[in-house]
């Protein structure tokens, strides 16, 4: 399934329209992606111009040094991916909300993931 150009940005108008009817003061809803519910289609949306075109909910953001503080009144989202049971070298920071992404395992076997369980732990 192919996109043309104006079909990109009439998306991120969309979106971004939305967005700016849902912020109430400082508080702003977060939007289901459209396409949440087909990873095939949000894929190939998505990846198109993947050079020149960012999607209108990504910003990018400079990640942090594990030992920084938090600041008071937020909340901090640790994410993580791809760690295929190499997880004794991880410096992970304090975080309020833990987010493992995928391939915590090299092969699946019960006890990857046995090792990883008592990581999280």
């Amino acid at each position: 399934m192919a996109f043309t150009l104006s079909e990109i940005m009439a998306a991120r108008r969309q979106q971004t329209q939305a967005q700016l009817q849902a912020q109430r003061g400082n508080r702003t809803a977060v939007e289901v992606d459209e396409y949440s519910t087909n990873p095939t289609q949000a894929f190939t949306f998505y990846n198109i111009n993947q050079g020149r075109f960012q999607p209108p909910q990504v910003h990018m953001v400079d990640p942090m040094p594990h030992d920084s503080p938090k600041p008071p009144g937020y909340t901090r989202f640790v994410c993580i991916s791809d760690t295929h049971s190499r997880t004794d070298s991880i410096q992970m920071p304090y975080g309020d909300v833990f987010i493992h992404a995928g391939d915590f395992t090299e092969l699946g076997l019960p006890s990857e993931v046995k090792k990883f369980n008592d990581w999280l732990g």
